[in-house]
């Protein structure tokens, strides 16, 4: 996807500077609250406006939930995208997407998703999906394009590494430390080559101790 159509989609997304403000104080106060103990007028302060203008832009808090949750959605779409678009093998292409998504605030979509699924609509949610697309969905066409390289279905492969780097990222924000430097490489060996030793790394491994024998 062109820089061009990324700076559009967004501004269509985020719209006036106004409502670019409410979207990131809304998108906040849903992170930092939840979506039930968060009010309208909650949202209107923070962003420096009344409520008539908050309601000039969103109908009802459903709307503006979806709209922060869109917006979200669209620019972990255009990081991902970018990340692979350039030239590289599958390896490389997949440790940029691992690098982005576990320097970026990524795991906060996991937050929004579960606030999305518990009190907005399903037709409105449907409406909001059938716009954007998860990370996993911008990934699958070039891991059908190297279908050859994989030894599962690449639409399981692409679920699989975002689970991974979703709980890559959740655990260091819990333990309040960024992810080792080399954990993007890492986690693409794993997801590309496996974790079991194979022949090679298996010869140098330490024997391990018999297991201790019950009390006579």
């Amino acid at each position: 996807m062109g820089a061009d159509t990324t700076v559009n989609r967004l501004a269509v997304l985020a719209g006036a500077p106004g409502r670019a403000r409410i979207l990131e104080q809304a998108h906040r106060l849903f992170l930092e609250q939840g979506y039930a103990a968060v009010s309208m007028q909650q949202i209107a302060d923070a962003a420096g406006v009344n409520k008539a203008t908050l309601y000039h832009h969103f109908r009802d808090k459903e709307d503006l939930f979806l709209a922060v949750y869109g917006a979200e959605l669209a620019r972990i779409e255009d990081a991902v995208s970018a990340a692979v678009s350039g030239e590289g093998t599958l390896r490389e292409r997949l440790q940029r997407v691992a690098a982005w998504f576990l320097a970026a605030p990524i795991w906060d979509v996991g937050r929004l998703m579960a606030e999305l699924k518990r009190h907005v609509d399903e037709e409105r949610r449907a409406e909001l999906l059938r716009r954007v697309h998860f990370p996993w969905e911008v990934l699958l066409p070039v891991l059908q394009d190297a279908s050859d390289e994989l030894s599962a279905d690449p639409e399981l492969v692409a679920e699989l590494f975002f689970g991974m780097l979703l709980s890559q990222a959740r655990r260091a924000k819990l333990n309040q430390q960024p992810p080792p430097p080399g954990l993007p490489r890492t986690i693409v060996d794993i997801l590309l080559d496996g974790a079991g030793a194979g022949e090679s790394r298996a010869t140098h491994a330490l024997p391990l101790p018999p297991p201790p024998q019950p009390p006579q």
